[in-house]
């Protein structure tokens, strides 16, 4: 894995769903982590509540197992990890999503000066835990949106959804978090670009299954004769198409059986274990 592939980067990654309830789910953060203190880069990692001192304790001492090199251990004390904890960001911040955004790039910004030319950038790790266990999925995702535009150039950001937490998603919401994101990242560090036209095929490809090949042209042209709106209405006004599709269908039961195919089709694109061909080597 290339560290410089990554960085100016505003990535997604999805925890495998059989993992969610155990401690594998954050191993390839552990990684990560690892893989870029190694290289000299920081890490401001605030994927996990912090509520002693022991699991502290086991979060670096997790992150130097994979891989216990001298300059991991220099750097460590050195002070380029830093432990947030994602419950105090919602304690400090409530619903100001603005004031998320100005919390990480604070801290970058800290981590920085302090180190001064002793780190090449910084990786932040996120999750939405915080506010998702909340219900505050909207709070949370226009804090992603803004965050993506602030990136300088040796700065990245990875948010890790644990899979369960998009089941509680609308179809909407699902597009807009992945619109929100350049990549997805899988198993090996390989990364996968999330365009419209991607998330255009798998939704024609949910629909498809469902009701038949052919069928999501159709309902496009539908969209289109009827209503003028185009395919990108799937990434530039999500909710609007999530609301004409199912209109489109009418039966409830038939709509919910086409919109649970979509989230199908996109889970087994993103989730972390997928095999991508795309890389960051």
């Amino acid at each position: 894995m290339s560290i410089s592939l990554l960085m100016h980067n505003h990535m997604i990654g999805f925890a495998n769903l059989n993992q969610h309830r155990s401690s594998n789910v954050y191993e390839p953060l552990y990684e990560i982590s690892n893989r870029f203190l190694t290289n000299g880069y920081s890490v401001l990692y605030g994927a996990e509540s912090l509520p002693t001192e022991s699991t502290e304790e086991k979060i670096v001492q997790s992150i130097q197992n994979v891989n216990k090199s001298k300059k991991l251990q220099n750097n460590i004390p050195n002070g380029q990890l830093l432990l947030i904890d994602p419950d105090s960001i919602y304690k400090d911040s409530g619903t100001n999503y603005k004031a998320i955004v100005d919390f990480w790039n604070l801290n970058v910004e800290n981590i920085q000066r302090k180190l001064q030319r002793r780190t090449k950038g910084t990786i932040m790790i996120s999750v939405p835990d915080s506010y998702f266990k909340r219900s505050m999925h909207d709070i949370f995702m226009m804090f992603e949106d803004k965050m993506g535009k602030t990136f300088p150039a040796n700065v990245s950001m990875l948010c890790w959804y644990k899979e369960n937490w998009l089941r509680n998603f609308s179809i909407a919401s699902f597009i807009t978090t992945l619109v929100n994101h350049q990549y997805s990242i899988h198993s090996g560090w390989k990364r996968k670009e999330w365009t419209a036209s991607k998330i255009i095929d798998l939704i024609n490809k949910g629909i498809d299954k469902i009701l038949g090949e052919g069928t999501a042209t159709l309902l496009f042209q539908i969209l289109k004769t009827t209503h003028k709106l185009h395919q990108n209405i799937v990434v530039s006004r999500p909710i609007v198409f999530e609301g004409r599709l199912r209109r489109l269908l009418g039966n409830d039961d038939y709509a919910d059986s086409v919109i649970e195919s979509i989230f199908k089709e996109i889970i087994k694109e993103v989730s972390f274990s997928r095999t991508v061909t795309s890389s960051a080597e």
